[in-house]
């Protein structure tokens, strides 16, 4: 009787050798992603993982291994680094090893972020499975997140934007204000300087003297923020893409509409304000590799000929007697105020 429940046992263990052997990684179901579509520099994401066993029999050693990209920095705490950390000291390797039973999961969370602005791939998770009686392995790997788009991070420096009123940059620019004729806020005497309209003839008549009506002002104006994409070093680059965010995000904060127009492959957006214009400006800034397509002249051209915005940005690697000229022949041709943000630092 021992004797058959003993061949009985190890009939059993061969089975499930073989089957493990065979099917272990057919049942491996493995699913990874990151809590964002749109991130930036030093922004904290949070990377999802579940691996579960759809097989009837458990498996007994399961080691998965996610190999960062270099655009990832990891975020957790030191001890769950010291623990999980595999390879030498410079790989971006972190392994966690586990056992699954039948019809099972094990899910976690990573938290990292990403350390400069591009497309990137997150990396690659490897899967190592071991069979029944942990004789051999066998390993598949999946990509991590597909890829994920890093906006630029805003200005340090931010320059001082104050689009309606004051100073943009270093440049004094006009105010765009327009009276609103539905918000009266009191009446004042007649001085002849303003237009006959404005004249309260019912006020006048219970005064017995000429009255206006004063009006509170309402903002009526519109930007446009054209990026020069010339040949410059990363580092100016980076530098205007950082000043294209913090422009964006100023007027973003003030629910100024907006278009952006370059001469490469951040190409042309129409006006507009909020949430889906905000994520399709940064989602282009993330994804540009700064190429140019046309010279910036053309696109100065294009939008002075086809736009009527009250205020106009520039933003260049630098700021030379092209980008002078052409700031002065927008203002005059446009007859409206223009800034010009350079990715040297400076401002003209």
């Amino acid at each position: 009787m021992l004797i058959a429940i003993a061949i009985c046992v190890i009939l059993v263990f061969i089975l499930l050798e073989v089957l493990s052997l065979k099917f272990n990684l057919r049942h491996l179901a493995f699913r990874c992603e990151a809590n964002m579509d749109l991130t930036e520099p030093g922004e904290v994401a949070t990377l999802s993982y579940r691996l579960s066993n759809t097989a009837r029999w458990p498996m007994m050693f399961v080691s998965f291994s996610f190999t960062f990209s270099e655009a990832v920095e990891v975020r957790e705490s030191e001890e769950w680094m010291l623990r999980h950390h595999t390879g030498d000291f410079f790989s971006k390797s972190y392994t966690v090893d586990t056992y699954l039973p039948a019809r099972s999961a094990v899910k976690g969370r990573i938290r990292f972020c990403l350390k400069e602005r591009g497309h990137h791939d997150i990396g690659r998770v490897y899967v190592e499975v071991g069979d029944f009686l942990g004789l051999k392995t066998k390993v598949t790997s999946y990509d991590i997140a597909g890829r994920v788009i890093c906006t630029a991070a805003p200005c340090e420096d931010e320059p001082d934007i104050i689009a309606l009123g004051g100073l943009m940059g270093d440049v004094s620019v006009r105010r765009f204000i327009n009276e609103d004729p539905s918000l009266v806020l009191g009446y004042r005497e007649y001085t002849g300087a303003e237009p006959l309209k404005s004249i309260s003839w019912t006020q006048t008549a219970k005064t017995g003297v000429l009255t206006v009506k004063k009006h509170d002002f309402t903002m009526d104006t519109d930007v446009s923020v054209i990026v020069d994409i010339e040949r410059a070093g990363r580092e100016t680059q980076e530098r205007c893409f950082s000043l294209i965010r913090t422009a964006c995000d100023w007027l973003e904060e003030r629910k100024i509409p907006y278009a952006l127009h370059s001469n490469g492959d951040l190409f042309s957006t129409d006006k507009g304000v909020g949430r889906t214009h905000c994520f399709e400006i940064q989602r282009r800034i993330g994804i540009s590799q700064f190429v140019r397509y046309h010279p910036f002249s053309y696109i100065v051209e294009r939008v002075s000929k086809g736009n009527s915005s009250k205020g106009y940005i520039i933003i260049a690697p630098a700021a030379d007697e092209e980008i002078d000229l052409l700031a002065r022949r927008l203002r005059e041709r446009a007859g409206a105020s223009v800034c010009v943000l350079t990715g040297g630092g400076g401002e003209a």
